[in-house]
């Protein structure tokens, strides 16, 4: 591959130039965004079945609730805004539906008659009707905490978008709506739920992309440069690595991949894999070029450059891909797909630093060939000393390692696994105060449902069987919190039925109650319409809502069990589902451990075994994995004992980071067997090898610790503790590499040469 590239430099890049074109071409039209949570959740499963069988028939669970705050709802100016909202609201196009104060039905029992009409008049204007008004709709729970607040400050509209919007489309739309909140005159606006979050994480998407891969070119192209001083060893590799950045998201484009809030990450991932590449080519044509005697010839140079360089590039390059694809195994979408995409853009970038390089070198004048690969200097002396020390304090290093090693054990056991989406948001923005104060206003944002199926029709109309959801309604309020988390309100087809017979009873609270008569109860639901949210047309299925002020996996999971625990014994009658954006997110957070022991393993298994094969040792092998297993083994403890959580980005952290890292023994320990041949003693060796690869291994690790530290700046909260973690993990890699490994290579298996 790389004589073929040397041979015919202009092929070369010219393959590479159609390909980046054709690339492009599924580029033209740009990468869908996917910020939906659903990208989180697995297909095949019996919880997705459940949940698409509820939006069948009861359409989608997640609703856009935009707050609006005032001194008191009811007063005419404030009811005038209110409807005028409302119904510039309700004529974009795009709506399903528009629920508020402005249309919601109240059901009067009048001379002898009962009517259903509009809780708000057209023009009210007298304070007592006013007061009347008020009263009604904060003594009824189809109001109270659902569309308006306790002290009649807050008022909510709570609007269903149509579900076969596409998502430019539906940010589109949030966007409209946003912009007329805003402009409605109310004192304040808060907004939470799917359709608005959306609309923040595409935004917040764009704002991290245009701050990313600027920073990361000017940090990569700033090490380059320390480290080179070549201009060609800065602007030959960031074209290269844009190269195939180009061609693994036209990849993407061509498989119609969706670009969500994890592959975020992709690009700038690539720019610091593709950089730690170019550092070793680079670095060991630079040494061919500076110490060897027939480094008069350009060919000779990159030939004997890369006839070294080209396994350990090869196989620090599958180790990484291994990394990626040990995550391919998940069931989260999201993941699995930013995996496999990553390990594509791996590959592309390693095939390019060993045929577009060479090429265009090929083609360059000789003298841009001499990088300054340094030789000697303040780096290198501290390198060798630290390969002195590292080789005349085995047993002292072998102790703080154990130590290390027991004191992440101990806090591997204190690991919690905890997903809460809204978290992918800062608590300074839009998204988490409006959350914050809807839920403190009115009834918690988010939102399950528990569907009941009966086995034939008006099998959940049933006096009996009604009475049984008003019970299982009461004991889902009553498992809020001391401290107010919990459940807010549960709304089903019971509230209605409740409502109306306390109508036809001249509104006597007493009979704010299930009817036993079977007729009156199919009186009472012949008008469908108020009602077709929570019971569909056969009455065979029934829906009721759960409206919750937790989003932690965690709390939210112990509810969800207790939920799920009460209705199967209250319905042993009917089918029970459980089900939810928010419920399949949380089945989502049991499947994060398996998941990351599945990956982990396979990971290190994979490694080990192709590290072993390279080297023709097991104890080879183990000793190049060990300096790296090290630092992540200590990730995970740490994560335990200051009490982070595992989540869907921390998990990525140990299977990547171990990919990323084994690159430092894969160049060390080649080093170092080839230094070997022509060394008198180990310690000799392990200077040497300390000498000539040490600097590349500081400044390809610089790199890909400095690229995962740009994530700090993320809006995304969870994107920022995955970028830290990472690069702080990789140092401790590095670490381990310089001072561990050497250690380690003083073992009686490299003795001899």
């Amino acid at each position: 591959m790389n004589s073929y590239a040397i041979n015919h430099p202009r092929l070369i890049v010219l393959i590479v130039f159609l390909l980046t074109i054709i690339s492009a071409f599924f580029l033209r039209n740009g990468l869908e965004l996917d910020v939906s949570p659903l990208v989180f959740v697995g297909h095949d499963n019996q919880a997705r079945t459940d949940f698409e069988m509820a939006r069948k028939y009861f359409g989608p669970d997640e609703f856009l609730v935009a707050a609006v705050v005032c001194d008191d709802v009811f007063t005419t100016a404030n009811i005038d805004r209110l409807r005028t909202l409302h119904r510039k609201i309700e004529k974009l196009p795009g709506i399903a539906e528009v629920l508020s104060l402005a249309n919601v039905q109240y059901a009067r029992s009048l001379d002898g008659t009962v009517e259903a009409k509009e809780l708000l008049p057209a023009n009210p204007t007298d304070p007592q009707a006013l007061e009347i008004i008020r009263r009604s709709a904060l003594g009824d729970r189809l109001f109270a905490g659902n569309l308006i607040s306790k002290d009649s400050r807050t008022t909510s509209l709570n609007i269903l978008l149509k579900d076969e919007l596409s998502t430019e489309k539906r940010i589109e739309l949030t966007g409209k709506i946003y912009d007329l909140v805003k402009d409605s005159g109310f004192n304040q606006s808060f907004f939470a739920g799917g359709p608005f979050n959306q609309m923040r994480a595409t935004e917040a998407i764009n704002k991290d992309l245009k701050i990313f891969l600027p920073l990361t070119i000017l940090l990569i192209a700033a090490l380059l440069w320390l480290c080179f001083r070549s201009v060609v060893a800065v602007i030959l590799p960031l074209i290269t690595i844009g190269i195939g950045l180009v061609w693994m998201l036209g990849l993407m484009g061509c498989f119609d991949a969706h670009f969500t809030v994890l592959a975020l990450m992709l690009p700038t991932l690539m720019l610091a894999i593709g950089c730690s590449y170019m550092i070793h080519v680079i670095n060991q044509i630079g040494i061919v070029a500076q110490i060897d005697e027939e480094a008069h010839d350009k060919k000779y140079v990159l030939t004997e450059g890369l006839k070294f360089i080209s396994l350990p590039v090869i196989v620090s390059a599958l180790t990484i891909i291994t990394g990626f694809l040990s995550l391919a195994f998940t069931g989260i979408p999201a993941i699995r797909t930013t995996a496999v995409f990553a390990a594509f853009g791996a590959f592309f970038t390693m095939v390019l630093s060993l045929t577009f390089v060479p090429a265009v070198l090929m083609l360059l004048d000789r003298k841009h060939l001499e990088f300054k690969i340094g030789l000697g200097g303040k780096m290198v002396h501290l390198l060798e000393s630290t390969g002195n020390w590292a080789t005349s304090n085995q047993k002292l290093l072998y102790i703080l390692t154990a130590l290390i090693v027991i004191f992440s054990l101990f806090g591997i056991r204190r690991i919690t696994i905890d997903i809460d989406y809204f978290n992918f948001f800062k608590p300074e923005a839009e998204t988490s105060i409006g959350l914050r104060e809807i839920n403190r206003n009115l009834s918690g944002a988010v939102t399950f449902d528990v569907i009941l199926e009966g086995d034939k029709n008006g099998a959940v109309t049933r006096p009996d069987l009604l009475k049984r959801i008003s019970e299982f309604q009461d004991f889902a309020e009553s498992s809020r919190h001391d401290n107010g988390q919990g459940i807010d309100l549960t709304l089903s087809v019971v509230d209605f039925i409740k409502h109306l017979n306390r109508a036809f009873h001249d509104n006597d609270q007493h009979h704010y109650a299930i009817p036993d008569d079977q007729s009156i109860i199919d009186e009472l639901l012949s008008d469908e319409g108020p009602m077709k949210a929570f019971l569909t047309s056969d009455r065979r299925i029934a829906r009721i809502l759960i409206r919750s002020n937790l989003s932690e996996s965690h709390a939210m999971g112990s509810v969800i069990q207790s939920i799920e625990k009460r209705a199967q014994e209250l319905f042993p009658d009917c089918k029970v589902s459980v089900t939810g954006t928010f419920v399949l997110l949380n089945r989502t957070s049991d499947q994060i451990a398996g998941d990351q022991l599945k990956s982990v393993t396979i990971a290190l298994i994979t490694i080990y075994l192709m590290l072993s094969l390279l080297f023709q040792s097991l104890r080879v092998g183990l000793t190049a994995l060990i300096p790296n297993l090290i630092p992540v083994l200590f990730f995970f403890g740490f994560m335990g004992w200051w009490g982070i959580n595992l989540n869907l980005t921390t998990s990525l952290v140990a299977s990547v980071v171990l990919g990323l890292a084994v690159d430092n023994s894969v160049q060390f320990i080649f080093r170092f067997r080839r230094v070997r041949n022509y060394s008198d003693t180990l310690r000799e060796s392990i200077i040497k090898s300390m000498r000539l690869s040490g600097r590349p291994i500081i400044y390809a690790n610089l790199a890909l610790a400095t690229a995962f530290a740009i994530f700090a700046l993320s809006n995304f909260g969870p994107i920022g503790s995955f970028g830290l973690l990472s690069a702080v993990t990789i140092l401790g890699c590095l670490i381990e590499d310089l001072v561990l490994l050497p250690a380690r290579l003083t073992s009686a298996v490299f003795r001899a040469k």
